[in-house]
């Protein structure tokens, strides 16, 4: 290809969405020699939360501030704005949560009244499904003001994606990585997407090279489920999709927050079929229960 225009890449101003945009720039110069990556200059973030500034940094995609942004893939909004395209999703690391603790203990393994940190409502109800006794408190969602508290004694432990921790190498701090029995992870969890406006087809063009197909349709699996049971994605839902060739399995959570209850089953068939397969799967879930878990969730927190 000839000399492309810049193509401005942006991400969130944490240090570990910093890291991935700079591996998003590196592999898209790889990809494409000729064109010309540069990182979106932005001033000193506010404190935002996750969703919050994931959805600060769509509206800044949309209004052409930037070409290319660089998301984790749990927070994009299920309806995203029609000018708006998903132009990739890259290969899914590790899936999972992992347990960080300052004496090494593994959940079994903690005391009573232990306080552990994790970010959303429906992996603080799964633990306390498990164990009951724990106290599960929300949290900030950046690893080192995490771990500043732990090391402080204001928490004892907390929960934290094992794909990021992975990133921020700090692998060595892992006591623990949870499976689907303890804690179903959310939607996205583990894998980036690279969204761009429909306009640059230059872009999306590029961004698609990027794309792995088999990663991009266990989200879509998880997304679809998530939208079947809670329309604006708002709710204590987990949801994990695995893809081998033609085929999926699924596994799903709903989980009152206060961890008196979690409804959970799994589905598989052929991906032709997802639409009808998941369908019946979430109708099942919400029919045991889950309906009433999301009902009273959005009533706790003022939207229902």
């Amino acid at each position: 290809m000839g000399r492309a225009k810049q193509v401005i890449v942006g991400c969130r101003g944490d240090a570990l969405s910093v890291i991935y945009r700079t591996r998003v720039r590196e592999a898209l110069r790889d990809a494409h020699p000729h064109g010309e990556f540069v990182d979106f200059r932005q001033s000193s973030p506010r404190r935002l939360d996750a969703r919050k500034a994931a959805a600060v940094m769509i509206q800044r995609l949309g209004k052409g501030e930037m070409d290319v942004a660089v998301m984790d893939a749990r927070w994009i909004p299920l309806q995203l704005a029609g000018t708006l395209e998903v132009g990739a999703i890259l290969e899914r690391t590790n899936p999972f949560d992992a347990l960080i603790s300052c004496e090494s203990l593994i959940l079994d393994e903690q005391p009573e009244n232990t306080r552990i940190v994790a970010g959303e409502a429906v992996k603080r109800g799964q633990l306390l499904y498990y164990r009951n006794d724990l106290r599960l408190v929300e949290g900030d969602d950046d690893f080192e003001s995490l771990f500043a508290s732990m090391n402080r004694g204001a928490i004892e432990a907390f929960v934290f994606p094992a794909s990021d921790v992975e990133t921020l190498n700090q692998q060595e701090h892992v006591v623990e990585v949870f499976t689907t029995s303890i804690c179903t992870p959310v939607a996205g969890q583990g894998a980036l997407a690279l969204l761009a406006r429909r306009d640059r087809k230059d872009v999306l063009s590029m961004l698609r090279d990027l794309n792995d197909p088999s990663t991009a349709a266990e989200v879509e699996l998880e997304r679809m489920f998530l939208a079947r049971v809670a329309k604006d994605g708002r709710g204590p839902v987990g949801v994990l999709g695995n893809v081998e060739g033609n085929g999926f399995e699924i596994e799903a959570a709903i989980a009152a927050p206060d961890g008196s209850e979690k409804i959970s089953g799994t589905a598989s068939g052929a991906l032709a079929d997802r639409s009808r397969i998941i369908g019946k799967l979430a109708g099942e879930l919400l029919a045991a229960g889950g309906e009433d878990i999301i009902v009273s969730f959005r009533k706790l927190r003022g939207n229902g």
